[in-house]
């Protein structure tokens, strides 16, 4: 698939090279020129395939930010009674998404009406729709064929009749329910650690953005890295998650154009409205290339806060210098993390084995229960306790992937918001020894050449030159 990109972005992209930008530019800074026979007279890059949206499909999900307003803009399920705290699944295989929890979510969550409210909503429970078919449908059916022979084609015959004792099946489903829980115990690991890894990724970049605002001199260094910033959660998103979030988007459905290309227009939409203001663009630009060529965004970003931590040597403080790195470091790491537990599934064999233990210890229900519950009560205690035990394991399965299932987006925009804020109120504190200093300079150059400027050891001091 990226060879088919990369031979389509060679056919249609203009041939580029990279320059660094003359003096007076931002330190670390470089620019994409479009390779010509004419030297460029602008120091505007041009703008190359991947980075262009007219040439991929419009964007289907993404909603400017202006235009987010609290949870709408995620699709949150309001068909459940009290249950907006979750997106909303467009498809019974979905598993449960919930989002970021508020008060009033913990006090529905923890409400004495909860379970009315669980049982009301119990048809619209992700497990029993993923497991409806064929788990379900296929012990049901198991149960009402044994029913039918048992009862119809040998008539009730003791001798006949197929059944299995419940008391030796008793100990195999206790074994079957230890091995569910398990496996969720084992998938609910993973969950809290990426859950962890976005909190990391949260402090480390508030902790950053505040460190750029404090000691980078550059307005202009700090414009860029707090769009960094910004980027950085978006393109860690669409790393982790094939879709970025965007669950709604069809694989298969290719009348709006390829599925690659449908997210990548996602994408870009979500970059372009973090570089608004036209500055730093190149920036944008380089992303947007290795997304769309199958390379590491989240390297690329930090690749570029380093160019511009780099661009602040000599106008900071060394050890200032460090501060910010070891934020940066702090992402690399979590980011590193992340792709670990993305890569490695639990043992393989594992998952295998309990889903062909559970497979068959629930086609065997009916035989336990049938000699015990007769025809009508086999197939409804068959179906309810193979929903019961498989429902634990089917949890399981769908945390052990924790990036599709964590609310990532929300997580992304909440660090927008955080490093907007930051950039937006900070003021910039000068010491008082600064401010001192500042003053007695001015002060001192409004003096004339030979006048006073102050005593030494009862001597007068006079200015002797004008200042530079």
């Amino acid at each position: 698939m990226h060879l088919r990109r990369l031979r389509k972005l060679s056919l249609r992209a203009p041939r580029t090279t990279i320059r660094s930008i003359g003096a007076g530019s931002k330190p670390g800074f470089q620019q994409v020129q479009a390779f010509s026979s004419t030297p460029s007279t602008t120091s505007t890059p041009e703008m190359p395939f991947e980075a262009n949206p007219d040439n991929f499909p419009k964007p289907e999900f993404w909603i400017p930010r202006a235009e987010r307003k609290g949870r709408s803009v995620f699709k949150a399920d309001n068909t459940m009674w009290f249950g907006a705290n979750r997106l909303l699944r467009n498809d019974r295989r979905c598993p449960s998404r919930d989002l970021n929890f508020t008060p009033l979510d913990w006090a529905n969550h923890r409400s004495p009406y909860r379970r009315i409210r669980h049982m009301i909503n119990i048809f619209k429970s992700s497990t029993i729709q993923r497991l409806f078919f064929p788990e379900l449908s296929m012990t049901a059916g198991i149960a009402l064929g044994l029913a039918y022979y048992n009862e119809i084609v040998v008539s009730g015959a003791a001798d006949a009749m197929l059944s299995i004792s419940p008391t030796a099946f008793g100990g195999a489903t206790t074994a079957i329910g230890i091995l569910a829980g398990f496996r969720l115990n084992a998938s609910y690991g993973r969950f809290e650690e990426c859950r962890i890894f976005w909190g990391d990724t949260n402090n480390a970049i508030r902790d950053m953005a505040r460190e750029t605002m404090m000691w980078l001199k550059d307005p202009g260094q700090r414009a860029r890295m707090l769009k960094l910033l910004k980027a950085y959660p978006v393109v860690l998103n669409f790393h982790l998650n094939a879709k970025g979030g965007h669950h709604n988007i069809k694989r298969f459905d290719n009348t709006n154009g390829s599925f690659e290309d449908r997210v990548h227009a996602e994408y870009l939409a979500e970059l372009r409205d973090i570089y608004t203001d036209g500055e730093d663009i190149n920036d944008m630009y380089r992303m947007a290339k290795v997304k769309y060529t199958g390379g590491n965004t989240p390297i690329e970003v930090l690749t570029l806060m380093g160019e511009t931590i780099a661009g602040s040597v000599g106008t900071v403080d060394s050890i200032y210098v460090r501060e910010i790195d070891e934020q940066m470091q702090r992402l690399c790491a979590v980011f590193g993390a992340s792709e670990r537990v993305l890569r490695t599934s639990l043992p393989t064999s594992f998952t295998r084995h309990t889903s062909r233990l559970m497979h068959f210890w629930s086609n065997a229900l009916p035989f336990a229960y049938y000699s015990t519950l007769g025809p009508f009560g086999t197939v409804f205690a068959s179906v309810f306790t193979s929903w019961a035990i498989q429902s634990i394991e089917d949890i399981g399965v769908q945390l052990e992937e924790p990036f599709f299932v964590l609310p990532m987006r929300q997580y992304s925009d909440g660090i927008f918001d955080a490093v907007n804020q930051v950039g937006r109120n900070y003021e910039v504190y000068e010491l008082p020894s600064a401010k001192a200093d500042a003053a007695e300079a001015a002060e001192l150059s409004q003096l004339k050449v030979g006048e006073n400027i102050g005593t030494a050891n009862g001597v007068p001091l006079k200015r002797a030159h004008e200042s530079n």
